[in-house]
């Protein structure tokens, strides 16, 4: 397959080239004669990975499954998901693990891998499974997996592979309990999770950071990574009022001065993610907590971007190559010969409305409903292949593979 005329970025600086892909992969940038996709009028790139996302699948697929929410992914220009472990029941064996990769390999439309959850005495199954990436939760959110005491999560810190990230949900659940999901509950976690990896001597990523000065306590231990999410930068606790019991999630979204400190710290991010976590309306209105997001999360940052308030570069690094480089994915997150043929054609010019009916997920709503965006996604391109263009979806279920090593 041939790309003519792709504008995207080489070694950080704009160029125009055509792209020729063989095998999956991209084999060659230049000039190349003959005729194929014209990609006039786009900025082309690599294909986003998200590396924190709830497909509910097993245990939930009328929320989402494999299908489903990577159907939504490809919509969003995401061509990797990383699925979390807090399923019912929870993947924290080998024996769940594998059930996974099973119904992943046979709906999937784009790449996946899985974290795998930390238990309170799971050590062993761990080992079996070698996964690529642990998920260890300091405070009660969806799923049973919160782990009831330092010492267990120090542990698990030690006894992980140093070369594999642990994901953290940090919340500190003596002060949820006594206060709430308030920005102390995520700071004081955020510090002691920073001080006990350094400690252990090993590489963490703070999930869904809501604040700036969690960010700064995570940050004082050089091999804390940070993910943020698009709603703890786009929504403000006015914002999602309206939504009433729809607005939770965990943490919380919080203060409109939360969110400009947010925002004046974004050089401390090092990944954003989704926390993609559909449920369904009445789900929601019971007091399920958290937001689906793979179809809004690019659209968003490019929004950010027609406004002057992002660079491109900023959002190549924290949506491509620092996920793929975290995580361990090879050949992914940058336009470049031998790397994965995964293209995302972007119309900067592209006004429209968010509207959850258009939507491939499941869950039939967006917090960002109604909102106008400047910016999206017309075209994807997955493993050498168009699986995406205009509203239609050509990929079909299974195409997608395990790339978390």
């Amino acid at each position: 397959m041939l790309v003519k005329n792709a504008k995207f970025f080489l070694d950080g600086k704009m160029t125009e080239k055509d792209i020729l892909m063989e095998g999956g992969r991209i084999k060659s940038l230049g000039h190349f004669p003959g005729n194929g996709m014209d990609a006039s009028g786009y900025l082309v790139l690599p294909g986003l990975i998200d590396a924190h996302v709830h497909l509910r699948d097993p245990g939930a697929t009328q929320k989402e499954d494999f299908r489903s929410g990577t159907r939504a992914a490809i919509a969003g220009g995401i061509t990797t998901v990383l699925d979390m472990p807090n399923n019912n029941p929870p993947t924290t064996t080998l024996a769940r693990l594998e059930e996974k990769r099973a119904i992943a390999s046979r709906k999937a439309v784009c790449d996946y891998g899985f974290h795998f959850g930390a238990g309170t005495n799971n050590f062993g199954e761990i080992e079996r499974a070698r996964p690529g990436s642990l998920k260890v939760y300091m405070g009660k959110t969806t799923g049973d997996l919160f782990l009831p005491d330092d010492r267990l999560v120090f542990l698990h810190f030690q006894n992980f592979p140093k070369k594999k990230p642990i994901v953290v949900h940090a919340e500190d659940q003596t002060i949820i309990d006594t206060e709430g999901r308030t920005p102390l509950a995520a700071r004081a976690a955020a510090a002691k999770a920073a001080m006990l990896a350094e400690k252990a001597g090993r590489t963490i990523c703070i999930a869904h950071a809501s604040t700036a000065r969690e960010m700064e306590l995570a940050k004082r231990w050089k091999k804390s990574f940070v993910e943020t999410c698009p709603h703890y930068l786009f929504l403000n606790e006015e914002k999602v009022k309206r939504l009433g019991n729809f607005s939770r999630v965990n943490p919380p979204v919080r203060s409109e001065r939360e969110r400009r400190k947010m925002w004046a710290a974004l050089g401390m991010v090092d990944y954003v993610s989704t926390d993609h976590a559909p449920h369904l309306p009445e789900e929601k209105e019971k007091g399920a907590a958290g937001f689906p997001g793979l179809e809004t999360s690019l659209a968003l940052m490019l929004d950010a971007y027609n406004k002057r308030q992002i660079g491109m570069e900023w959002i190549l690094s924290r949506m491509c190559e620092n996920p793929a480089r975290i995580f361990n994915i090879k050949g992914k997150g940058k336009i470049a010969p031998g790397f994965q043929a995964d293209l995302v054609f972007v119309d900067l010019r592209k006004e429209w409305k968010v509207r959850a009916e258009r939507m491939q997920g499941k869950c039939g709503w967006t917090p960002y409903e109604g909102m106008a965006l400047k910016g999206k996604a017309e075209k994807v391109i997955f493993r050498g292949e168009l699986v995406f263009e205009g509203d239609a979806i050509t990929g079909k279920s299974g195409i997608g593979k395990e790339v978390m090593a």
